[in-house]
């Protein structure tokens, strides 16, 4: 058996196998430790586009006056008292007296301290206080939690308190982020072993799958805490490694451990069945993971931080799934060996099972549906790409934006209070336009005066029908800081209109274009869409050229690997439409329990796909290996398909079922972007291992033909070589120069 460098791996962690399980726990064990203490490394942003107008008008109220998105809200209402009584004031006073109290707030503004027509609500019954919060990300989240804790002791009858900010907002964000991932875990584990009781038959088969899921997690997660004390981290690398890791962990073993207990079926020894099965399936695990690795690296091409350590989580728990299941894994079975099959569960027939275990290939369920298929190839190419591409459609209307307050579920006191705001005070109140204008620049200039300018401004957005208020104050060094409070969330379309005005009609109109620079909310985030959909098209060609690369290095065929990214693409893009049309058009928000904010959470499409494609490789990889290694055999493209479905399909299903099963579990969030993303990876796993491998590549196997195996030889010649089987010298097997020879 010539196995090469895989099968020596495999024969190392045979006659090695108690220094690697060894090894495992160690380092399994070090990193718990440090993974505890991730989530408090994690920081809260991360979104910013460097060089932006909004970030630099960010920055500049940092400065200049001494004012951020780190502030906490108190909101206070009483219905049976005004803001006028002395019982409202005496509360406001001592609501406000415990606040600037607590270590680290800086300041607290009221209508007690500032004006009062700012403060107070158009039915006179509703006040807000705002708390300048000054530490660090993560100190501020305490301060936030101190703040609340105040505000709301020692309130008289009557009066009802709830506080908000960005703190407090990311305080609950984490919070409700931590329990729902203890509890997406604890769900869908249960779920999975018993998909893989079923698929295997066996307790000990089906834990071996888990073991590796759980280790992979828990050695990331320690990584990730050295990481994130050396660059910033988002608070969603956590959920976003948990949600791939616990999938491809558990994937990459199921498909090593078929491959082990096929080969125990076929006669072979433990050691020589271990070597096999890290020679073929391990080999194929490790491209898997290599190309939803250059996938997740795609990413990089965007300049924000946040995508980015999202892709250094995802990236670096495929990479240690990947390892376990060619190293620890293997080892585990030498120890396991026959006892693989104990524990044994009468969910099926054994002679049945045990043929389709050792891959041999028969007349059943998925022979017979692959000959279906290829006997009407072009029918059902066509339905198929129906479904897909009317899937897809809802896709040309997405739209991307910012999460707020609005995700967490209804009662939490952030959401609350925003909303509180918003309705007493506007909707506009919780994001306004934050407008700094240089009158400095051009002071000196005969003829120009900026600071005439800036009334001139200011008259325009006071005329403007979607504009509730207009706040000027001004800088230490000249700047002016205009404030205008919209009428419209500012996550609406409205306040993307106002904003594209303001920006492309009044500050030109008014002759500071050399002067002003526009922030805020609604800013931040028409600057983050734009990054990303700049970026989009290198992201998606890179991504596309790395893989296909890949697959014709491994395949040594042109066609194989343009018909994988292809069908990927479709699938993908169905699973966007699903996404549009649950989340975004609201379709789903009673089945879910969320309420739609009419937009998509800004990372999740490019996220998804990233992921995605790299996950629909998996599944492609392991399928037209065993394609490849009957053509191999047979010669024949007809035998090569019918066998290749019948031999993996079963493992592929397994394999998918578990994915969505997980996927389902984390799709269970009270956060709407966990949700969407839990969703959109379920879907698409869903799509791609039922319209996509069993239909769409059965047909599309059969009108290409011995097409699908062709590679020019001067192409064969210049790349390098990643083999996908071991050479096992049976007589009769297609020489590679017939597999790359053009079609008789």
């Amino acid at each position: 058996m010539d196995g090469g460098m895989f099968a020596r791996l495999g024969r190392f962690a045979v006659r090695r196998r108690w220094y690697v399980i060894g090894a495992w726990l160690v380092l399994a064990m070090i990193m718990g430790s440090f993974a505890r203490g991730l989530q408090g490394r994690l920081g809260q942003g991360g979104f910013e586009v460097p060089g932006s107008d909004s970030l630099t008008v960010f920055n500049e109220l940092k400065t200049q006056f001494h004012q951020d998105l780190s502030t906490g809200l108190v909101v206070v209402r009483n219905g049976g008292l005004s803001l006028d009584d002395r019982a409202f004031r005496d509360q406001m006073r001592a609501i406000q007296d415990r606040v600037a109290a607590v270590p680290g707030v800086s300041t607290v503004q009221s209508l007690l301290n500032g004006p009062e027509a700012e403060f107070a609500s158009g039915d006179g019954h509703t006040t807000y206080l705002i708390a300048q919060l000054t530490g660090d990300q993560n100190r501020q989240l305490f301060e936030a939690t101190a703040v609340t804790v105040v505000a709301g002791c020692d309130v008289s009858a009557g009066f009802q308190v709830v506080t908000g900010g960005g703190p407090a907002f990311y305080d609950r964000f984490n919070q409700i982020s931590r329990d729902d991932l203890a509890k997406a875990e604890q769900s869908s584990f249960p779920i999975t072993l018993f998909v893989l009781l079923v698929a295997f038959g066996s307790l000990v088969a089906a834990g071996l799958p888990i073991m590796l899921a759980v280790i992979s997690l828990v050695v990331t997660l320690g990584a990730l805490y050295f990481l994130a004390g050396a660059t910033s981290m988002s608070v969603y690398v956590t959920n976003t490694a948990s949600i791939i890791g616990i999938g491809v962990g558990i994937d990459y073993a199921l498909f090593v451990v078929t491959r082990f207990r096929e080969e125990l079926r076929l006669g072979r020894s433990v050691s020589d069945s271990v070597m096999m099965a890290v020679a073929t399936s391990g080999r194929a695990v490790a491209l898997s993971g290599a190309t939803v690795i250059v996938a997740l690296a795609g990413m990089f091409l965007v300049s924000i931080q946040a995508f980015r350590s999202m892709a250094i989580g995802s990236m670096s728990v495929v990479a240690v799934a990947v390892l376990g299941a060619i190293t620890l894994l293997p080892a585990v079975l030498s120890l396991v060996g026959p006892r693989i099959d104990r524990l044994r569960l009468p969910l099926r027939r054994r002679r049945r099972a045990a043929a389709a275990d050792a891959g041999v290939p028969s007349s059943g369920f998925w022979h017979a549906w692959a000959m279906r298929i290829m006997r009407r190839p072009w029918a059902w190419l066509g339905v198929s790409l129906a479904v897909l591409l009317t899937l897809a459609v809802p896709f040309a209307s997405i739209r991307l934006g910012q999460s707020g307050p609005r995700i967490l579920p209804a009662g939490e006191q952030p959401r609350v209070a925003s909303e509180r705001l918003a309705a007493e005070f506007g909707a506009g109140v919780t994001g306004p336009m934050e407008i700094l204008v240089d009158t400095t620049k051009g002071a000196a200039v005969p003829g120009n005066d900026p600071r005439a300018k800036v009334e001139a401004l200011v008259r325009r957005l006071q005329a403007d029908p979607r504009v509730a208020a207009v706040i000027p104050s001004l800088g230490a060094t000249g700047v002016v800081r205009l404030t205008v409070v919209g009428k419209d969330a500012p996550e609406s379309r409205a306040a993307e209109d106002l904003l594209q005005r303001v920006r492309d009609g009044d500050i030109p109109a008014s002759g500071l274009s050399d002067n002003a620079l526009v922030g805020g909310t609604t800013a931040f985030n028409v600057d983050l869409n734009h990054a990303i959909s700049g970026h989009l098209p290198a992201v998606v060609g890179t991504v596309l050229a790395l893989s296909f690369l890949l697959l014709v290095m491994a395949f040594r065929s042109l066609i194989l690997p343009l018909k994988a990214v292809v069908m990927n693409l479709l699938s993908v893009a169905a699973s966007y439409g699903l996404l549009v049309a649950v989340f975004q058009w609201g379709w789903g928000q009673r089945l879910l329990g969320f309420t739609s904010e009419g937009h998509i959470a800004v990372f999740v499409p490019l996220f998804l796909f990233s992921i995605l494609f790299g996950l629909s490789m998996d599944y492609e990889v392991f399928l037209l290996t065993r394609m490849r290694e009957e053509y191999r055999r047979t010669g024949s493209n007809e035998l090569a398909v019918a066998n290749g479905l019948e031999s993996s399909a079963r493992t592929i299903t397994s394999a998918a079922l578990i994915m969505v099963t997980v996927f389902v579990a984390f799709a269970t969030s009270r956060l709407v972007p966990f949700k969407e993303m839990g969703f959109g990876l379920a879907a698409a796993v869903f799509i791609d291992a039922t319209i996509v491998r069993t239909v769409l590549v059965p047909a599309t196997m059969r009108l290409m033909g011995r097409w699908n195996w062709w590679m020019p030889a001067w192409l064969d010649r210049l790349l390098p070589r990643i083999d996908l089987e071991v050479s096992t010298g049976s007589p009769g097997a297609v020489t590679e120069a017939a597999l790359q020879g053009a079609p008789a």
